[in-house]
C-alpha cells in the first residue's frame, strides 16, 4: 500500500523532532524525486517535494517545519 502525504509528514516530523536535519530526513524517509526550491506566498524559501500521488510535501526553510500541499501551486506568468 502506497504511503500518503500525511504518512510521510508524520515520519518527517518525527525524524525532525529527533534531531534529524533535512538531508537525513530525505535519505531516511523520502524515496522520491529531488526537491524543488520555491517561494511561498510571502516570498519565503521552501522546498517542495513532489509525491507520486500528485501531492507535495513542503519543507519551510525558515521555520524548519513540514506541511502538505494538496493542490499544486500555480504561479501566474
Amino acid at each position: 500500500m502506497a504511503e500518503t502525504a500525511n504518512d510521510l509528514l508524520l515520519k518527517c516530523s518525527a525524524a525532525a523532532r529527533g534531531g534529524a536535519d533535512i538531508p537525513t530526513v530525505w535519505d531516511a524517509v523520502l524515496v522520491v524525486g529531488p526537491p524543488i526550491q520555491a517561494l511561498d506566498d510571502e516570498e519565503r524559501p521552501q522546498l517542495e517535494i513532489r509525491l507520486i500521488n500528485g501531492q507535495r510535501l513542503i519543507y519551510n526553510s525558515v521555520s524548519h517545519e513540514y506541511g502538505v500541499s494538496w493542490v499544486p501551486r500555480r504561479r501566474p506568468f
